[in-house]
């Protein structure tokens, strides 16, 4: 299963940029958006990634939302947030870097989403468990 297209849930700015950056390096159609004021994740994207390092705004409005998404989600975080909290037990998963990991740190981090999807793909009876490629 790869993970072609990433969706960049994050403000404009620097740290945004990096992220798309990043994913373009390691060969991914990439899509940002602004997450302020959204009440729902936007379709686009095979995993997605939440940025909450430079986000002053409360993003709990999208939580409900995040929770009941099955793409596997990425979020990037410096502290404990009650966002985190609120996306805990996700049907798509959850993984939590810092921002300070290098492109083969989000290498592996693709792979955790990867094997995410597949699980909630098999869970879900629309996937064969399949050995993911190295």
């Amino acid at each position: 299963m790869d993970l072609d297209q990433v969706l960049i849930l994050a403000p404009e700015g620097a740290a945004r940029t990096g992220l798309e950056e990043v994913f373009f390096r390691l060969g991914r159609r990439v899509v940002a958006r602004d997450p302020e004021g959204a009440a729902e994740a936007p379709a686009e994207g095979d995993v997605i990634i939440l940025d909450l390092r430079e986000c002053d705004v409360d993003l709990r409005h999208l939580a409900r939302a995040l929770r009941a998404d099955a793409r596997p989600l990425m979020v990037v975080a410096e502290q404990p947030s009650p966002l985190l909290i609120e996306l805990q037990n996700r049907p798509g998963g959850l993984a939590l870097l810092t921002g300070a990991e290098s492109d083969a740190g989000y290498r592996v981090a693709l792979r955790v989403c990867e094997a995410l999807s597949a699980r909630e793909l098999i869970r879900a009876g629309t996937a064969e468990a399949l050995p993911l490629a190295g």
